[in-house]
């Protein structure tokens, strides 16, 4: 039999208690709600954390070994940059410095001081084509002044409240830096990550009148965060990284951008809790799922077992009712997914504004999480068919 003429009586079955219906639609939707918070959570915390290495304007990266991670202050030698400019196929090969620990942005109140909290600062040197932000590059005239920064717009705002939509206020606005003063004269797009809550850029000269003490004794800016390379318009990139490779002594790694990510991306992923905790919920939403429906398929089929068994005397066999529960489990993950993705797209816009986190709906989320609820329902749904399978329709009556 044609599986569009089984069809309508999953869809009668399901639908003829809406009461019923309505609850097992909330907690399937509660369900996908959990498994797209998850997911969420996890994508904004991958592209939250390599949002700076997609904003530099580089071909391949040099980074300390030992800087496991961007946030992990791991230096090497300046001198291996000018090195780098003398290998064949680099166009330009220019530095990048960070600094977490010692950045300390204080807000300045009327009658006192606010509590000074941990903010990433960059320098670079002006003239450098480090960025690919316009928003950054069409600043860099203010950047010149003493003591200015430009200020992420998506710095936790309870941490960092300062007037961001009024530029000539921000300007104004009393801030400390490591206690030396400093002027915010403009805002970019970065966002925050799980290892800092906001960012400012400057110029390298302030950079290095902020953080005298990189170096005790010695020139601030003789070492290096990230080395940013360009290459010659032409060259194959992977033989120029290689060339660098080679030249470059093993104090440093060099990487490619999409190689800089995955590294990036990995050690989020395998080497802190934060990748198995969301790991874990989406596994708990999954679960949650499909207790949710086997209580609605089973108690369906425990109300119907009068008319089943008389599907099964008239000769309906096994396949005609994997069928009809399998389209019936069908309809219900669509029925729960669509409120749920509603539900989570509203989420994300609330979370993205409140935390900087780069929480977005992705098509590739929707795709995953919808075959994640197809599964959920529909092995819901073969497990509570089981006794009905094994019954005799002669003890169903």
């Amino acid at each position: 039999m044609p599986i569009f003429r089984k069809t309508p009586l999953a869809w009668k079955n399901l639908t003829h208690d809406w009461r019923r219906l309505a609850v097992a639609v909330a907690g399937v939707g509660f369900a996908v709600l959990l498994m797209f918070t998850q997911v969420g959570f996890q994508n904004a915390l991958f592209d939250s954390q390599v949002k700076m290495i997609d904003d530099l304007d580089g071909d391949i990266f040099i980074a300390s070994r030992a800087k496991y991670t961007l946030a992990a202050e791991k230096r090497f030698p300046r001198e291996l940059i000018n090195q780098a400019r003398s290998c064949p196929g680099v166009a330009g090969a220019y530095p990048l410095y960070t600094e977490l620990t010692l950045s300390r942005l204080k807000n300045l109140k009327p009658g006192g001081s606010s509590k000074a909290y941990p903010i990433r600062s960059i320098g670079f040197h002006l003239e450098d084509p480090i960025f690919h932000s316009p928003q950054i590059n069409d600043q860099l005239a203010s950047l010149r002044l003493p003591g200015a920064a430009l200020i992420d717009r998506h710095s936790k705002r309870e941490n960092f409240a300062f007037p961001m939509e009024d530029l000539a206020a921000l300007a104004e606005a009393p801030a400390e830096l490591n206690n030396k003063r400093i002027t915010l004269v403009g805002v970019f797009d970065l966002g925050t990550d799980f290892a800092h809550d906001g960012n400012l850029v400057m110029s390298a000269k302030n950079f290095a009148d902020f953080f005298p003490q990189r170096q005790q004794g010695l020139d601030p800016l003789g070492v290096v965060d990230i080395g940013i390379i360009h290459i010659e318009p032409g060259a194959d990139l992977n033989t120029v990284r290689d060339k660098l490779d080679a030249l470059l002594d093993d104090r440093v790694y060099v990487a490619t951008r999409e190689e800089f990510r995955i590294q990036e991306i990995d050690f989020w992923d395998t080497s802190t809790p934060i990748g198995i905790v969301f790991f874990a919920g989406k596994v708990i939403g999954f679960v949650v799922g499909m207790v949710i429906c086997y209580q609605v398929i089973y108690s369906d089929i425990a109300d119907h077992m009068s008319e089943f068994a008389t599907l099964k005397a008239m000769g309906y066999g096994t396949a005609y009712f994997l069928s009809m529960i399998t389209m019936e489990a069908v309809f219900l993950s669509f029925f729960g997914f669509v409120p749920g993705a509603a539900a989570s797209t509203g989420l994300y816009v609330l979370l993205a504004k409140s935390t900087g986190l780069l929480l977005k709906m992705t098509l590739s989320s929707m795709i995953l999480v919808l075959v994640l609820t197809l599964a959920m329902c529909i092995g819901s749904g073969l497990l509570a068919v089981r006794k009905l399978l094994a019954a005799d329709p002669a003890t169903l009556f």
